[in-house]
């Protein structure tokens, strides 16, 4: 990664398996020169073209379009010619062939996007906002990195880094001129722009983990009385028949595990055993695992059973998890469908799991009850390494006030500063190390 790679690759730009469309995406000095030897015939820049794809030997490998795009307006900010043909798995693989054979080499995962970074065309947080569109789950997840693409959580950034440049631009012309030292004006000016910048990144961080608590999955265990319907209420949630449901109480014996998109929240949904005293050992362990689960969780779908007024002692549940109190088979009992009076340890919902009657406000409920911690609008995707890197910077900021307020000397004053910037620069890969490029790219799709 030390240097940009001035040879031409070749990947396959669309998703593995058989489809209507297939793309080969090429990058480089050569793109162009090949796609011509391939179709022999010109391309106008950004026109689409169709043509007829040739092997070396002139026979037709598939027919389609070929659009050219010259650099440095492209992606990669190098020449970029997409070839457009049947998405068959083998034909893409006969007409990259073909491309490797005129030049191109294949492509590393990421490394599209890694040249349009070296090249100036995105920056970092832009470029890993492209992974995260590709890899979102949902909607809002989307939305989110949509917003990094387009470079909102870079302009804030950017805005951080230029006020650090100026505070730092300050303080090493004290150095540079200590018979010129910054004066009481210039001092509460500093100490002034300084505590911005704190409340700055404070609010980047309010920002990021709001954004994190849209996009993570949460886990969510099932629990209640044996037969009181959670294994129905997890295919009705999951839209599938995951479970084995019967009439015959204690028929789940053990934790089964299922990711579900719950509207704008991803869940991995735990049903459980029933919970009461037995003494077949196999159903014991159940119990046993069926309370442990609920430990790690971050949200509790205790069932009920609506016609039963008997119901299971939940004093054991933790404090941490957030319970949903959902009251089953209403389609018996009669009761009216949607959201009820809110219990003192968490909402309650009424619903009929085997019609479906109800499961809407569920869902809601439970978006609604994941997300009211996350209450702050965020504005951007983000990740774990920008957590880091602002609160790198948050702390040498702080460690920057605190020396100034005590009239440290400016040398070290101008350290922390640093430390500051570099931390902030490195989100955008103004300043960043081969091996954190290395590794964000090569989490990548081949041929993004």
């Amino acid at each position: 990664m030390a240097g940009l790679d001035t040879d031409t690759i070749a990947a396959v730009a669309t998703a593995r398996g058989n489809g209507p469309v297939g793309i080969i995406r090429l990058s480089g000095p050569d793109a162009l020169s090949i796609a011509l030897t391939l179709s022999e015939s010109e391309l106008t820049p950004r026109y689409a073209h169709y043509r007829c794809f040739l092997d070396n030997e002139g026979q037709t490998i598939d027919s389609g379009l070929a659009i050219y795009f010259p650099g440095p307006n492209s992606f990669t900010g190098e020449d970029v010619v997409e070839i457009q043909g049947h998405g068959g798995h083998v034909v893409l693989q006969t007409l990259l062939s073909r491309c490797i054979d005129l030049g191109a080499r294949q492509a590393r995962p990421g490394e599209f996007s890694e040249r349009s970074f070296i090249n100036g065309k995105i920056d970092l947080l832009q470029a890993e906002a492209i992974a995260d569109l590709i890899a979102a789950e949902t909607e809002t997840a989307a939305k989110l990195a949509t917003a990094s693409l387009s470079g909102v959580f870079s302009s804030l950034v950017d805005e951080l880094s230029q006020q650090l440049n100026e505070l730092r631009a300050l303080t090493e012309a004290s150095i540079d001129f200590p018979e010129e030292d910054i004066d009481v004006l210039e001092r509460h000016f500093v100490i002034s722009r300084l505590r911005e910048c704190n409340a700055t990144i404070e609010r980047l961080l309010n920002d990021v983990a709001a954004s994190q608590k849209k996009t993570q999955h949460y886990s969510a265990v099932l629990i209640g009385a044996p037969n009181a319907g959670k294994s129905s209420l997890l295919n009705a949630l999951a839209r599938d028949d995951i479970a084995i449901v019967t009439d015959v109480p204690g028929t789940t014996r053990d934790t089964l595990k299922q990711s579900i998109k719950a509207g704008s929240v991803v869940l991995d949904l735990v049903d459980t055993a029933g919970i009461r005293q037995s003494d077949d050992v196999v159903e014991q362990e159940g119990v046993k695992r069926a309370k442990s689960s609920t430990h790690s969780a971050d949200l509790v779908l205790h069932i009920i059973d609506d016609n039963e007024p008997q119901d299971i002692n939940t004093e054991w549940l933790p404090d941490s998890a957030i319970r949903i109190h959902v009251k089953n088979k209403i389609d018996i009992s009669g009761r009216q469908a949607g959201k009820l009076d809110t219990q003192d340890d968490g909402v309650c919902v009424a619903v009929s799991a085997k019609v479906g009657d109800g499961i809407e406000e569920l869902i809601k409920s439970i978006e609604e009850a994941l997300l009211v911690q996350g209450a702050s609008d965020s504005q951007f995707s983000a990740r774990q390494r920008h957590v880091d890197a602002l609160n790198e910077a948050n702390r040498a900021l702080s460690e920057s006030l605190l020396a100034f307020e005590h009239h440290t000397a400016a040398e070290l004053l101008a350290e922390d500063l640093k430390r500051a910037q570099t931390a902030i620069d490195s989100l955008t890969g103004q300043v960043a190390s081969d091996d954190i490029l290395g590794l964000i790219f090569s989490s990548f799709c081949i041929g993004k």
